[in-house]
């Protein structure tokens, strides 16, 4: 499939309705859900798209039950453990943007060695948004301009003072589970993005609904203001 899209993104919505619909714990809604990462991740490898933000755990996630907390720290540190063989096999370059200095000391070890491992690698980057919220990193960034002493900046200026400065704006953002907004995710880059919102729970998302949402987004006239 060929495509224009050079940076997609996604709100991974409805792990635990999709446990619920089914009476199982919402823990094995995260579980499935991390399922449905491995399956998009490969198929977003073949069509060529070099840039995949995953919205996982947001900044409000952290109002959740301890033991839901803790459960989906545990869940995303045994995947890093998993996985991260298969990514450096195939040329994927990890990174994980958010307030990483809340994670345990364990995971955030585990965080740097994987960005490490896989920083030379040049397929695909695979960006992980954890512990993570949209205006968390614009008043970050507007504290490290503050700090640098700088007076006058621009936009170009202002990204480079952002998690990944390296980050393109994005063309599409998909967000499942019924839900139409975008809490509070990548504010600064998703600018005009173009925006598609599927009623499917996130575990329930296939590769067949991402090639209907690129079809769809291959159909759109993008403008940017200029019409």
């Amino acid at each position: 499939m060929k495509n224009n899209i050079e940076h997609l993104a996604i709100i991974m919505d409805g792990n635990r309705r999709w446990a619920s619909t089914r009476n199982l714990p919402s823990l094995e809604g995260h579980r499935n859900g991390a399922k449905t990462i491995k399956t998009i991740v490969s198929h977003v490898m073949e069509i060529n798209i070099p840039y995949l933000t995953l919205y996982a755990f947001s900044s409000e996630n952290w109002k959740r039950s301890d033991d839901e907390v803790s459960w989906l720290m545990n869940l995303f540190s045994f995947y890093l453990t998993k996985e991260l063989a298969k990514l450096i096999k195939n040329g994927v370059r990890l990174k994980i943007i958010g307030r990483l200095e809340l994670l345990n000391g364990r995971l955030q070890n585990q965080i740097n060695e994987a960005m490490l491992l896989t920083k030379d690698n040049k397929r695909i980057t695979l960006c992980i948004a954890f512990s993570y919220g949209g205006r968390w990193e614009i008043i970050d960034a507007c504290q490290k301009i503050i700090d640098s002493g700088n007076k006058e900046i621009n936009e170009i200026d202002f990204k480079n003072y952002l998690c990944d400065p390296e980050m393109p704006d994005v063309d599409l953002l998909i967000r499942t589970g019924g839900v139409s907004r975008i809490s509070n995710f990548l504010l600064w880059h998703s600018s005009y993005a173009e925006l598609y919102f599927s009623s499917k729970y996130w575990p329930d998302f296939h590769k067949v609904d991402l090639i209907n949402v690129i079809d769809d987004y291959s159909k759109r006239q993008r403008t940017f203001g200029e019409k």
